[in-house]
């Protein structure tokens, strides 16, 4: 026998023993390689590991450490070939690169030509659009759809209106004029109407418009209305109109701004404001900064549920008055727009303080942020270094009295 194939034999029996028998089964994704944010991530695949098992395909954000931000399993049920397809929805979701990768929960090892993992980079343009027509409009059968397109040197854009799932207008080429757009849509209804863009490159954003029917309760506070009754008389009950009334409306003018103890945060919708309003007389007005459409959701006690303000449309005070008996009340502010922020001022006309609160974010379901030691019944020690000073002085002046 050949020393040769005997050494040869020797090696590939080793290699055996060192790496495992080779896996049969495998597992291979597909995915895009970029999307636009907005536009949902197809994820198709095929394996044929058998039952029982499944396969989970997870989206991460791959940041430094990777964040998951979706999940979804195949059940396999049959021997052979399993083909799937997913769908994860990129809305909200931040531009940069994400991770798709496919994993047993078997914990099963997959031959080595399989592909389990795809790198997809979402991109997002929205931010080259700028609205310039009110995000908030009084229903008069016309909305008006004002932007404009840095960088933007085309004479037409693509645009798409829909409400809800029905397609309003479009998509059709709208004129574009020094990089902006003005257009009038006719509408039928008051609603919310989102508001897409294409160009060549592709999809750009979409943007909300809310068309309201006029409410005075909104805009001019509640009308004070009056009613005088003239006295009837024996003289009179002969008329047909024995009664007669008259009504007077007087509208009240918009809230004006309160004073008081007051605190600033810049929030925004996805980093709201956290506050905690201390007091010791009620009622309380508590009221907003005017500066956008404000949300404001409060809670008198920490386990309480939350009762949500939005009366007001456009820039104007969002405000509640509490009549209860409390000492605290927990708020969590933020702009009713997704793409709004901006600095909101609280303010309390009868509060004896206003500040930034974890307690009040705990209140809320969110972990501390501000990194404030809030205690309550208990007394600060003296520093250890007060102490000692102290101790060596008085031992000093006893020494000189001896």
């Amino acid at each position: 026998m050949n020393i040769r194939y005997v050494q040869s034999g020797i090696v590939l029996v080793l290699l055996l023993f060192v790496c495992g028998p080779v896996s049969a089964y495998y597992l291979s994704i597909d995915a895009p390689a970029q999307v636009k944010v907005g536009e949902p991530i197809t994820v198709s695949g095929s394996t044929n590991t058998p039952p029982p098992d499944k396969i989970d395909i997870v989206l991460s954000h791959a940041l430094n450490v990777p964040i998951e931000v979706g999940r979804q399993s195949i059940q396999i049920t049959e021997k052979g070939d399993t083909t799937f397809n997913v769908t994860f929805t990129t809305e909200g979701l931040e531009k940069g690169n994400y991770k798709v990768e496919g994993l047993s929960q078997s914990q099963r090892d997959f031959s080595a030509g399989s592909r389990s993992i795809r790198v997809v980079k979402l991109i997002d343009r929205s931010d080259i659009i700028t609205m310039t027509s009110p995000t908030w409009q009084e229903f008069e059968k016309v909305l008006l759809i004002e932007a404009k397109i840095s960088g933007y040197k085309e004479n037409a854009i693509q645009m798409e209106v829909t409400k809800g799932k029905d397609v309003i207008f479009g998509p059709e080429s709208i004129p574009v004029s020094g990089g902006k757009v003005s257009y009038e849509l006719p509408i039928a209804e008051p609603g919310t109407y989102d508001v897409s863009f294409t160009d060549y490159d592709g999809f750009i954003g979409k943007y909300s418009i809310v068309s309201e029917e006029k409410d005075l309760y909104h805009l001019t506070g509640k009308p004070d209305v009056t009613q005088h009754v003239e006295p009837v008389t024996s003289a009179k009950l002969s008329e047909p109109e024995t009664t007669k009334v008259v009504v007077t409306t007087t509208p009240v003018s918009i809230q004006e701004k309160i004073t008081g103890q007051s605190a600033t945060a810049e929030v925004s919708r996805d980093n709201p404001g956290y506050f905690t309003v201390s007091t010791n007389k009620t009622p309380i007005i508590i009221q907003t900064s005017d500066n956008t459409d404000w949300v404001l959701e409060y809670k008198t006690t920490t386990e309480g549920a939350g009762i949500k303000v939005n009366e007001e449309m456009g820039n104007a005070h969002e405000s509640v008055t509490i009549s209860d008996s409390v000492h605290e009340i927990y708020l969590k502010v933020y702009p009713y727009s997704f793409k709004a922020s901006d600095k909101v001022t609280i303010t309390g006309d009868t509060a004896t303080s206003v500040s930034l609160s974890d307690t009040a974010a705990k209140a809320f379901g969110v972990p501390p942020r501000y990194g404030s030691s809030e205690t309550s019944g208990t007394e600060t020690p003296l520093p250890i270094g007060i102490v000692l000073v102290s101790l060596i002085f008085g031992f000093i002046f006893l020494g000189k009295r001896k």
